[in-house]
């Protein structure tokens, strides 16, 4: 079966519910892989702030980040039970209600690669902004002896950042679900609003 090739026959209902199946739990799978560091970091974060004195500006946008990507890999399972509800003659959803499953998709995905890009650039511009104070060729003084410049990069600044770019990536992975499932049924050409 070869939806994605322009010269093959318009998909039937089963052929859209079997990418919606197949690309539904594909995303679901590879969302939540991707998505379990963030959890993890934020998680931590969270804990540590509340005994350091509290949440900071992108500490929350970081939750509200790890919260859209919870919805989407969510979203990602309500494919897998558009498709049931497609192969299903008498439950079938109109291909508008279908259309509109795939937009919130592709919005919160979106959404998801929009904040998490942002948090990642504040973060890479406090670290580097962070290196550029220090003259070049100088040493920190720190109070539990002398540190290099290079130690100012934490390890914990590294697993943000890491952290972050599994957050983009899960949102690509999302975004890309959405895109070639709108394209699927893009394909399916009908006058009226039914499959």
């Amino acid at each position: 079966m070869s939806i994605f090739n322009l010269s093959s026959k318009k998909p039937t209902p089963e052929d859209l519910a079997h990418w919606c199946r197949w690309l539904g739990w594909t995303g679901l799978v590879l969302q939540a892989l991707l998505g379990f560091i963030p959890l993890l970091v934020i998680t931590t974060r969270i804990f540590t702030s509340q005994q350091t004195g509290g949440f900071g500006l992108g500490l929350w946008l970081a939750m509200g980040c790890l919260l859209v990507l919870l919805f989407s890999i969510y979203w990602c399972f309500r494919y897998t039970r558009l498709a049931a509800r497609l192969m299903q003659p008498d439950r079938r959803p109109p291909k508008s209600a279908v259309k509109r499953a795939l937009k919130l998709g592709l919005l919160t995905n979106l959404a998801i690669l929009s904040l998490a890009t942002s948090i990642a650039l504040w973060q890479v511009s406090a670290m580097t902004l962070r290196l550029l104070s220090v003259p070049q060729g100088a040493t920190v003084l720190a109070p539990n002896g002398v540190v290099t410049s290079a130690a100012l990069i934490t390890p914990s600044n590294m697993i943000t950042i890491y952290a972050m770019i599994s957050t983009i990536a899960a949102g690509l992975v999302g975004l890309i679900v959405a895109l070639l499932l709108i394209y699927v049924v893009g394909r399916h050409r009908l006058a009226q609003d039914t499959f």
